[in-house]
């Protein structure tokens, strides 16, 4: 037996036709919202009592006339809503149906999801306009706390926990892909390795919530320090490394006393090493990650050049004794 002549389905069109209850029992357990506009006097709609309950009011508050719902409908979705009305009405195939915000009597937000069909006359003519509403704020409500934990964990994977700088992963990352511009446009970028001195002895002397608050200190210390297009990440322990873009020999030194002196200020001291480099222009993309690695090897050098020095100053890789690629 087909679908439509479904004696069940026959017998369902008759008891609306004749219960009044059935078409109560179907608007109360199924919508939230149940409306019937008149489109030759479009001032005219009905509005069911579980809209108005739905957004805190008491129905016998609310006259059954469009501006009512209209006051309360975010500008930018009722925008949007008749847009889509306007569509349906040239065209039956477009479907009326989208998500609304209302704004409830206590202020906070409602998540709607509105569909309708529109009644037509022998010409074809919208004259009568049936409506549903569905309560959607709970759906709403899960999918903003998805997200947040998403962005949380999104925070996490990128973010040192204790100082919220990027991680080593990140960082490499980052400078990968800065090789690679600095390969096709030829420009020098450098990189500072930065190591709170006699971190230990901070550790053992005053405690690792101490140490905590030492590097906590220098990390922030060293966001307000560098510029706004430069990466200041954690990459281990009392180690912090920085990629400046397109930074030469002279600018990584003069940003290096910046860092060294910036941090003096507070009740420790730092060495730093620094390395400079311009990538060749025919560099192979499967190099970089290996070239990356090889330039950290050389600020680490000059950074243990700095601590031979005696600690609290920088030093460029340029300046060591040994200037071969570091491997």
């Amino acid at each position: 037996m087909n679908n439509q002549d479904n004696y069940l389905k026959s017998e369902l069109y008759q008891l609306l036709n004749e219960e009044a209850g059935i078409f109560e029992f179907l608007q109360d357990g199924s919508l939230d919202g149940l409306w019937y506009w008149d489109l030759e006097n479009p001032e005219h709609e009905w509005m069911n009592e579980r809209f108005w309950t739905l957004l805190g009011y008491d129905p016998s508050e609310k006259k059954h006339l469009a501006s009512e719902w209209q006051d309360l409908i975010f500008p930018e979705d009722l925008e949007a809503a008749m847009e889509n009305f306007r569509k349906h009405s040239l065209d039956p195939t477009h479907p009326y149906d989208q998500i609304v915000r209302y704004k409830h009597k206590n202020g906070s937000t409602v998540w709607v999801r509105c569909r309708g069909v529109a009644i037509r006359d022998q010409s074809g003519k919208p004259v009568r306009m049936l409506g549903s509403h569905n309560d959607l704020t709970a759906y709403k409500q899960v999918e903003e706390e998805l997200k947040q934990k998403n962005r949380e964990l999104e925070k996490l994977a990128c973010r040192d926990p204790l100082t919220s700088l990027y991680n080593r992963r990140i960082f490499h990352e980052m400078l990968d892909k800065e090789l690679a511009k600095s390969a096709r446009y030829q420009t020098p970028l450098s990189i500072a390795i930065i190591d709170i001195d006699n971190f230990k002895a901070i550790n053992d002397n005053w405690g690792h919530q101490e140490g905590d608050h030492a590097l906590c200190t220098v990390s922030t210390t060293l966001t307000n320090t560098a510029r706004h297009s430069d990466v200041v990440a954690r990459l281990a322990g009392d180690e912090f490394i920085i990629l400046m873009y397109q930074t030469d020999e002279a600018e990584s030194k003069a940003a290096g006393e910046r860092y060294r002196a910036s941090v003096e200020h507070g009740r420790v001291t730092v060495s730093i090493g620094l390395t400079t480099f311009v990538a060749p222009a025919e560099l192979e993309k499967s190099s970089i990650h290996e070239l990356s690695k090889c330039l950290i090897a050389q600020a680490d050098k000059a950074l243990y050049q700095a601590k031979a020095n005696g600690r609290n100053c920088a030093h460029h890789f340029a300046d060591c004794h040994d200037t071969a690629p570091v491997s």
